[in-house]
């Protein structure tokens, strides 16, 4: 795994952890699947760099991946940014 998907996982998981993301009531399971211990934080259930998008339009942060996914996916990054502002959470795609 690249230093810089690792720095994203663990900005996914602070962001998840805000309170402002925690007040929407998603479970980590949506996004994560459970580690081998059990802990709600183990390998990516859904594309990171869409969890980031929702999350970073959520919390009034910049995004790291709006622009890539607009370019390599005709506009996604600018749909997910409008769902999240409309308080939805569109189907995001599945890690493969």
């Amino acid at each position: 795994m690249s230093e810089s998907r690792e720095s994203l996982e663990e900005k996914l998981i602070r962001w998840y952890r805000h309170e402002t993301i925690q007040g929407r009531n998603w479970a980590p399971r949506l996004f994560w699947l459970p580690d081998d211990r059990g802990g709600p934080f183990g390998t990516m259930r859904v594309d990171a760099c869409e969890l980031e998008v929702i999350f970073a339009t959520i919390l009034g942060e910049a995004s790291e991946c709006r622009e890539r996914l607009d370019l390599e996916q005709n506009g996604r990054g600018t749909f997910l940014a409008a769902n999240a502002r409309r308080h939805e959470l569109p189907l995001l795609t599945r890690k493969s």
